[in-house]
């Protein structure tokens, strides 16, 4: 199925409740739903092309092979959601809620995450490649086989819990700057 802007809800009718919806193979694009609430969302082998989701609320959301290309979900909440083979290419999201998810194979190309909210996740398989995670939060998240090279890693909170992940020589400035100030070392 291919969905356009002229299958979305009228934004002059105020946010969208999408409480529960299942979409299944199928393309969205150019889909505006700015603020909606979409908690219970399933998405099954879709993909996403600029998509407009900055602000949507979508706790407990589950995402099997989707693939996100250059959309808006900047403040999108997913907490409490399963992303499995999940793709984000050239997207803007930064301050993206992902507490308390769980997520596998994972790729982020190209696209920005600054301020990513990653609380107590489990991550798994986590590729980036000119990633932008600058301030992303990574406080007790669970971490493994996380490939980090190519991301920006500057200002991270909880940077222990990288602990086991790869990151190129260029990253450990940056990272290493994070892991003296979460110990607690004044350097003066």
């Amino acid at each position: 199925m291919l969905a356009s802007t002229d299958d979305a809800p009228d934004p002059l009718d105020g946010p969208a409740q999408l409480s529960g919806m299942e979409i299944r193979e199928s393309v969205l694009d150019g889909l505006r739903l700015s603020s909606a609430r979409a908690d219970g969302l399933r998405l099954t082998d879709v993909e996403l092309r600029d998509c407009d989701l900055s602000g949507l609320v979508a706790d407990g959301a589950s995402l099997t092979r989707v693939r996100f290309v250059g959309c808006r979900l900047t403040g999108l909440i997913l907490s409490d959601a399963r992303l499995t083979d999940v793709a984000f290419e050239d997207c803007h999201a930064d301050m993206i809620n992902l507490r308390m998810s769980r997520l596998q194979r994972i790729s982020l190309s190209g696209t920005r995450c600054r301020q990513a909210d990653l609380l107590d996740a489990q991550v798994s398989d986590l590729s980036t490649d000119g990633a932008d995670l600058g301030g992303a939060v990574f406080e007790k998240a669970r971490l493994a086989a996380a490939d980090l090279r190519g991301a920006a890693l500057e200002d991270v909170r909880g940077a222990s819990a990288l602990r086991g992940a790869i990151i190129s020589s260029e990253q450990v400035l940056g990272v290493g700057l994070a892991l003296i100030g979460e110990a607690g070392i004044r350097v003066v």
